[in-house]
């Protein structure tokens, strides 16, 4: 059997239970994961994970240590202990998540000989491409990666925009298991969810200025919000100035299978997407419109990124301008009033894992097949 390995920073947060959707599901290839470092063990159990932990700031010894030896023999300890790895491992496929990690493989895959893949997801193409701090690594990763993969045509552009070659960036859908989802079954009472990092792009504050419109009109509705992250501050401050704070809840990050009861006992879930001040957005769409779709519970959202392409328009599925308040307060009344379930046909069609692993693997042989590893 071929043999892959994935490679992550960590392993696992629960924003990126796509990434152990795919190390579960593979069919004709071995995975290996490789991390710095390891979260949420018991949560997202997997046997075949090696941790090479990474100094990640200035201010630590090891850093610094890092760094020196790096200066002074070309690699640093960190890099030999992944190469060691590389050696055990002996993996046909070295697949990067996320931009930085790809960084951080290039030059590493290249002197080993394995082809190279990586996946960027957002920040990573929108922003950091043009950054000063990323630049020349980004330039590194373009020139030795072998193959870079976006979930859909608005997040290939963003990729091929930051400097991918168009001849070896692709389309690779998230991969959704299908028979982990129960079936929408809302509660008797109005609840809205929303669910995600506390970002710009996610759109919480225009979510909770939505609610506050709807909950005039249907004052029976609560909203629970899930998750954490630095915008919790001036989501609270805003939310202790509305008439409907009493309604509004803040539950904290949850484990993904609470989090999926909440998502199916939802009401409606409201996830406006949005362009960050920045320029950071969703590259191309949240999972947790794919996996509202597996469920059929109702979404409100945004046309922004690749959301249309993910989450298409139609019976259970509102698309709103991005930070049209009015908009989505209004698509949150009509959902309130009378649900309709989303359907699951495009979510199956797409990114079932059987699909979308198959689709994966046989991009993984292409590739080897190809033989233009170091080209």
């Amino acid at each position: 059997m071929r043999r892959v390995l994935h490679v992550v920073g960590r392993f696992l947060p629960r924003t990126e239970t796509f990434i152990y959707t795919i190390v579960t599901h593979h069919l004709d290839y071995q995975a290996s994961v490789l991390c710095h470092s390891r979260l949420h063990e018991f949560e997202f159990p997997f046997a075949r994970l090696h941790v090479c932990a990474k100094p990640e700031s200035k201010r630590s010894v090891g850093w610094w240590f890092d760094a020196s030896v790096a200066c002074a023999t070309g690699r640093s300890p960190w890099r030999r202990a992944v190469e060691h790895l590389l050696d055990q491992v002996q993996p046909d496929i070295v697949h990067a998540h996320f931009g930085p990690t790809g960084c951080e493989m290039a030059e590493i895959a290249r002197a080993a000989g394995v082809p190279l893949v990586t996946s960027l997801y957002g920040v990573d193409a929108a922003v950091l491409p043009y950054l000063a701090h990323w630049r020349d690594a980004y330039l590194r990763l373009f020139d030795c990666g072998d193959l870079f993969l976006a979930e859909a045509p608005e997040m290939r552009r963003k990729v091929i925009a930051a400097g991918a070659p168009p001849e070896r960036t692709v389309i690779q859908p998230i991969v959704i298991d299908l028979t982990r989802y129960p079936r929408w079954t809302p509660r008797p009472e109005p609840r809205v969810l929303f669910a995600g990092r506390f970002i710009e792009k996610k759109g919480l504050l225009d979510a909770i200025a939505a609610f506050d419109r709807a909950y005039a009109t249907e004052p029976a509705a609560r909203l629970t919000i899930v998750g954490d992250g630095p915008d919790g501050v001036d989501a609270q401050a805003l939310v202790r100035r509305l008439s409907s704070a009493h309604a509004i809840e803040f539950v904290g990050s949850q484990p993904h299978a609470e989090l999926i009861r909440m998502l199916a006992s939802a009401t409606v879930l409201i996830h406006p997407s949005v362009t960050a001040v920045d320029g950071d957005s969703e590259g191309g769409a949240p999972t947790i419109l794919l996996e509202a779709q597996a469920i059929g519970t109702p979404i409100v959202t945004t046309r922004h990124a690749d959301i249309p392409h993910v989450a298409p328009e139609g019976p259970g599925v509102r698309l709103c301008d991005e930070h049209d308040i009015a908009a989505l307060g209004d698509a949150l009344i009509s959902t309130l009033a009378s649900p309709l379930p989303s359907s699951s046909a495009h979510v199956a069609a797409h990114h079932s894992a059987p699909r979308a692993i198959a689709q994966l693997e046989a991009t993984y042989t292409t590739l080897m097949e190809a033989g233009t590893v170091g080209d």
